[in-house]
């Protein structure tokens, strides 16, 4: 991760942790890092290009979510990298992701909650006819919300939806989604990138469901909102699982 050297690095100091070897804080992990290059559409605030999100690799009972941490920072001004970053002194099993790199892709998608009565009940009835719809593809499931990791794009919501407000009351946009899971077995033919689809196999994988490694719950998913009228980009989290 691109983080300067003389800045410092974030860690957790919950309460939760007193328990943990050695009760100290504990160092938060690098889940993702987002150049402006690569993903224009993301709000990056003014003279800046570079997104970083880390997160303490535990589970936080009073919101059942890590605690995030997010910087967005001018990439040109880091000229002394930090390259030992501190590690924690213990962690949660799931939430320490495997290193990778990220190859993004545009996805075009469309709402699935957020659709009036009249529509769905078009789609619904597409879905039913084994003439129209021979493959018997789920518009929610198939055709709507990607799943997996994103950044904006509509919400792949496990549960109800849920709308998140900053502390001056504005409401928040969707910034992006961490998941446990790319695609789930049944709609891995429909999402999985065309350069990857020769490595489905007729068996459940969970590393090719998840190759990051990272496990949320139940198999659940961090959404991340930001606020585009508060100048410092505050970011609010919601996690759900089944």
């Amino acid at each position: 991760m691109l983080w300067p050297a003389g800045e410092p690095w974030p860690f957790c100091g919950s309460s939760e942790h007193e328990d943990l070897p050695g009760s100290q804080p504990i160092a938060m992990v690098p889940i993702l890092q987002l150049y402006a290059r690569d993903v224009p559409e993301l709000p990056f605030p003014a003279a800046t290009n570079l997104c970083q999100v880390l997160w303490c690799p535990f589970v936080h009972e009073y919101d059942y979510r890590p605690v995030v941490h997010v910087s967005w920072r001018d990439s040109s001004t880091v000229t002394d990298v930090l390259a030992h970053p501190p590690q924690p002194v213990a962690s949660e099993e799931g939430l320490l992701p495997k290193p990778c790199t990220l190859s993004p892709e545009r996805v075009t998608e469309y709402p699935a909650w957020e659709l009036p009565e009249e529509v769905t009940e078009k789609i619904r009835a597409w879905q039913e006819s084994r003439q129209r719809n021979p493959d018997g593809w789920e518009y929610d499931y198939h055709l709507a919300v990607a799943p997996g990791t994103k950044v904006g794009g509509w919400i792949s919501w496990i549960q109800a939806p849920e709308t998140v407000t900053c502390d001056q009351g504005h409401q928040m946009h969707h910034l992006l989604t961490i998941a446990s899971w790319e695609h789930e077995p049944g709609s891995a033919q429909r999402w999985t990138p065309l350069q990857e689809r020769h490595l489905l196999g007729p068996d459940f994988d969970p590393n090719r469901l998840s190759p990051t490694g990272l496990l949320i719950g139940d198999a659940g998913s961090i959404y991340l909102f930001t606020c585009l009228q508060c100048p410092d980009r505050p970011v609010a989290g919601v996690s759900q699982w089944s």
